[in-house]
C-alpha cells in the first residue's frame, strides 16, 4: 500500500508549501501606532488586574471566541498600561494549535503587542493564544494572572455536491479520499478512531461508517496516508496531522479521536504509515527523511533498533541520516522502501521473507533486519513503489512492474508462490505507471488506463467476479478509464477519469463505502 497525493488525472486541489521559519526575537522597536481610542473585541475577566497598578488585558485581535478569522491574521493584544519591551517574547507571548508551538516574531509599542505568525494559519483550525505574567509594565509591575483565550480560522465553502474524489488511501479496513474542493472523507472501521470524526476508539464497531463522513471542516489536505489503526494528511500549508491509536508523533501514545497537529512545521511534503506495526515515515518538501514509532525490526532507518524489541522507538519524528535527496517513501508491516531524486531506490527493516531486496534475507528463523536505508538495484532507476504486509512492488523507468519479498498468495505477480529476496519481473508487459500492495493482493494502472490485480482473491478483492487466486497479473473489466488504485486488507479503492470512485472485496466494516455491509466480487460506486 502506498501513500497518495492527489495526481495529474485528477481535477486535484494545489498544495501550497510554505517553510516554517521561526523568528525568536524579541521585542522590537515602536510601530507607531497608538491603539484605538475605545479599544475593540471582548475582554476577559481572567485577565483583570487585581490591584490598581497591576496592567491588565483590554482587547484582543481576534477577540475571545472569535470564528472565522483570516489564516493570514496577525494577533494584537492591548494593556491598559504601556509595556516594558523587554519583557515581551516569544516565551511570554504565544500560540498553539493542540500540542504543537506556532512559531512566529513579536512586536510591541505603549500599550500594544502584536504576534505575527512565520507562516498562514490552518484552515478550519482551533488556536489557542497566551500572556504569561511574564509580561510587565514600564515600571516593571507584572501582568496580574496568565491571559488564555480560544479562536477558531476561516474554513472553505461548504463542499459541492458536484465536487468528485481527487485521491484515496486503503487502510487495514477504513479508507481516507480527499474531493477536489480539497475536503477530506473518512469510511469503514472506526474501532480505533482511526476515522477522526470524534468518534469511536471504544474497540467496537459501533460507530463504523459505510458511507463517507467529512473529517472536520477544513477543506485544504492534500495528501493522506492510512495504516491498521490510525490516519495521517498533509494540508495545503504543509502542516502534518494524525489520529486513530498508536504512536502518532505527537510525544504521545493516547487516541485521539480528531485529528491532531504533529509538530509545527509547514514543510511535510509525502507521508505514510505501517500496515500493522505503529510506525511512519515521512518527507519534507526539502528532501529530507523522517520517521517515528515502534522500531522493533530497525523500521525507522536511524541506525538504531532491529532487535526485536521496543527499547529504541520514538515518539517525535527523528530524522534518517543527514541526506536531503529523498523523494518519496512507502511504509510496509515493518519495512520501507523509499526512493531518491536520482530514481535510485533503498529499503530497510524486517527482512525475514527478503523484503529488503538486497539478496539477503529469506530466513523465517533467523531474521537479521536492515535498521538503516541500504540500496536496491543500483544500477536501475525507479519511478514508483508500494509496500504490502511483508512484500513490495516497484516500477522501473521502461514501465516494468518488479516485486520481492512474500509470495504465499502470488502478490509479487511473477506466476509462483516463491518467496523472492531480490526483485523479480511482474508478467512481461510493459507500460505499467502506477501500483499498490495490499495485505497479500495487489494492483497496478498501465499507461493506457486498464487496471490489473492478482494474488490472493479470498473475499473478491482481484475484482473479477470469482474467488480465484492469481499468481499473475489480469486485467479487471474492460475500461481504460482508471487513473488511481489502493489496496488495503481483502479489499481494492479505485478512481476512474470523470472522479468516480469504486470498491470491491471484503466489507464487514462498511469499507467499500456503498452503504452496505455486503462483499462485492465486482466494483461497486462509493456513495
Amino acid at each position: 500500500m502506498r501513500p497518495v497525493r492527489i495526481n495529474r488525472y485528477t481535477l486535484s486541489i494545489g498544495m501550497l508549501m510554505i517553510i516554517c521559519v521561526a523568528i525568536l526575537s524579541g521585542c522590537g522597536g515602536g510601530s507607531g501606532s497608538d491603539g484605538p481610542e475605545a479599544a475593540g473585541g471582548s475582554s476577559g475577566g481572567d485577565g483583570s488586574g487585581t490591584g490598581e497598578s497591576a496592567p491588565a488585558v483590554t482587547s484582543t485581535i481576534p477577540e475571545t471566541g472569535a470564528v472565522d478569522v483570516p489564516t493570514d491574521t496577525t494577533i494584537e493584544i492591548w494593556f491598559s498600561e504601556d509595556i516594558e519591551p523587554e519583557t515581551v517574547s516569544l516565551s511570554t507571548i504565544s500560540l498553539r494549535s493542540g500540542n504543537a508551538v506556532i512559531p512566529g516574531k513579536v512586536a510591541c509599542s505603549d500599550s500594544r503587542v502584536a504576534f505575527t505568525p512565520a507562516h498562514p494559519l490552518s484552515q478550519s483550525a482551533v488556536y489557542t493564544a497566551r500572556v504569561t505574567t511574564g509580561v510587565k509594565d514600564t515600571t516593571g509591575i507584572p501582568l496580574a494572572s496568565d491571559y488564555t483565550w480560544e479562536f477558531t480560522t476561516l474554513g472553505r465553502a461548504a463542499p459541492s455536491a458536484q465536487s468528485h474524489w481527487a485521491a484515496a488511501i486503503a487502510g487495514e479496513s477504513h479508507v481516507l479520499a480527499v474531493k477536489t474542493d480539497g475536503t477530506l472523507w473518512a469510511w469503514g472501521c472506526n474501532a480505533a478512531g482511526q476515522l477522526g470524526d470524534g468518534e469511536g476508539g471504544d474497540g467496537s464497531h459501533a460507530f463504523d461508517h459505510s458511507i463517507p463522513v467529512r473529517v472536520g471542516q477544513a477543506a485544504d489536505w492534500a495528501a493522506v496516508a492510512a495504516g491498521q489503526l490510525s490516519s495521517l494528511a498533509i494540508r495545503d500549508n504543509g502542516t502534518l496531522w494524525a489520529w486513530g491509536r498508536g504512536t502518532l508523533g505527537d510525544g504521545t501514545t493516547g487516541l485521539k479521536v480528531s485529528p491532531v497537529q504533529i509538530g509545527s512545521d509547514h514543510d511535510w511534503s509525502y507521508p505514510d504509515t505501517g500496515l500493522v506495526y505503529s510506525f511512519t515515515v515521512a518527507v519534507k518538501t526539502g528532501g529530507t527523511l523522517w520517521a517515528w514509532g515502534h522500531n522493533s525490526s530497525g523500521q525507522l532507518g536511524d541506525g538504531t533498533g532491529g532487535d526485536h524489541t521496543n527499547d529504541h522507538d520514538s515518539l517525535v519524528p527523528v530524522q534518517v541520516g543527514i541526506d536531503d535527496d529523498w523523494d518519496i517513501v512507502a511504509a510496509g508491516k515493518d519495512h520501507v522502501t523509499a526512493i531518491r531524486t536520482d530514481a535510485s531506490l533503498w529499503a530497510w527493516g524486517c527482512n525475514n521473507h527478503g523484503q529488503v531486496g538486497d539478496g539477503t534475507g529469506g530466513d523465517l528463523e533467523n531474521d537479521i533486519p536492515v535498521n538503516a536505508p541500504i540500496p536496491v538495484e543500483p544500477d536501475a532507476e525507479w519511478t514508483a513503489i508500494s509496500n504490502g504486509i511483508q512484500y513490495s512492488l516497484a516500477i522501473r523507468s521502461d514501465g516494468t512492474l518488479w516485486g520481492w519479498g512474500y509470495n504465499w498468495h502470488g502478490q509479487l505477480g511473477d506466476g509462483t508462490q516463491i518467496s523472492r529476496n531480490v526483485p523479480v519481473r511482474a508478467g512481461n508487459g510493459t507500460g505499467w505507471e502506477s501500483v499498490a500492495a495490499g495485505w497479500d493482493h495487489s494492483a497496478a494502472i498501465k499507461e493506457d488506463g486498464t487496471l490489473w490485480t492478482w494474488g490472493s482473491n479470498n473475499a473478491g478483492q482481484l475484482g473479477d467476479g470469482t474467488r480465484d487466486e492469481r499468481h499473475s497479473p489480469g486485467q479487471v473489466g474492460a475500461s481504460r478509464s482508471w487513473v488511481a488504485v489502493t489496496a488495503g486488507k481483502y479489499y481494492t479503492i479505485a478512481i476512474q477519469d470523470d472522479g468516480s470512485l469504486w470498491a470491491w472485496g471484503i466489507n464487514t466494516c462498511g469499507q467499500l463505502g456503498d452503504g452496505t455491509r455486503d462483499e462485492k466480487l465486482t466494483p461497486v460506486k462509493v456513495q
